[in-house]
């Protein structure tokens, strides 16, 4: 999605709800749902805003008006697909910062994949826990492959985040059934109803949230979902910044619902410094210790 219709729909919807009652904000949300569903990272943006009104009206944070079950959070940090060396040089970065679990791109090359993790978890110290995401680019038999070779080496692999195509569901119901891991839909549940059918053909142990998909009260119906058919959650993010990041923080607060956090998009997102540059001063969310 372009920035530019992102922001023509957030004015849109800015010029939409001037002068109406943010008690009313079920509805307000729900029709620019169904107006611009296409464009759910600005629907998303407008509802957090619409429900941050309807908070502050009521001198409660966002996070106690979902609950408020959590004080704190531990997030993983993302390493994505670079050079063992480059792996290396985040993961001792990230360690000193605090991170504790580390979510590594895969992508379907064995042996590139396994040189990037095993670099990662050499250099951190103490040794991490680690997710795997596969960012839809695995078949059933490499995604197997890997996460087996990983557990065999005794690297400690919490989970196996979306290794195939998001339409994949028979694929993903098998795989669910033979890995030895928790397998995570991500990119496939981009509503509550498709959260439906991940639960009914068992195709993932765990379902991601992302708010820019899916807004927050559809993301409590696909919450509700999942725990209702026993599956885990996570939370994730976009390209979120650290303000952008907020009503997620607010929502795993307020809920307690997810098993997995991974909200770092902040950490990630610096200006004017390449990947082969990666570093960062320090973090702007609670990140462990």
């Amino acid at each position: 999605l372009r920035p530019k219709t992102l922001a023509a729909t957030l004015r849109s919807l800015g010029r939409q709800i001037l002068g109406k009652d943010v008690r009313d904000a079920r509805r307000l949300i729900e029709a620019a749902w169904k107006r611009y569903e296409a464009q759910s990272p600005a629907v998303s943006a407008f509802e957090c805003a619409v429900l941050e009104c309807l908070t502050g009206a009521s001198q409660i944070t966002l996070s106690s008006w979902l609950g408020g079950k959590l004080k704190s959070i531990e997030s993983d940090i993302t390493l994505s697909a670079w050079d063992p060396a480059l792996t290396a040089q985040a993961a001792q970065e990230a360690s000193r910062e605090g991170f504790r679990q580390f979510k590594i791109k895969v992508g379907g090359d064995f042996i590139a994949d396994m040189a990037r993790v095993r670099a990662a978890v050499l250099a951190a110290r103490p040794k991490p826990r680690v997710i795997l995401d596969g960012n839809q680019g695995m078949s059933v038999r490499g995604a197997l492959r890997l996460v087996e070779a990983c557990l065999k080496e005794n690297i400690a692999v919490d989970l196996l985040e979306q290794p195939l195509p998001k339409t994949d569901f028979k694929g993903m119901s098998a795989l669910t059934r033979r890995c030895p891991v928790p397998v995570a839909a991500d990119e496939m549940v981009m509503s509550p109803e498709a959260a439906v059918r991940v639960a009914g053909e068992r195709a993932a142990n765990v379902i991601n949230i992302k708010l820019a998909k899916s807004g927050i009260l559809r993301s409590l119906e696909i919450a509700a979902v999942a725990r209702a058919a026993g599956l885990d959650l996570m939370i994730g993010c976009m390209a979120e910044t650290a303000r952008g990041l907020s009503p997620s923080v607010h929502l795993a607060l307020g809920t307690g619902f997810f098993r997995f956090v991974d909200l770092d998009s902040d950490w990630l997102l610096v200006p004017g410094v390449k990947a082969k540059d990666w570093k960062r001063s320090g973090p702007t969310l609670s990140r462990g210790r």
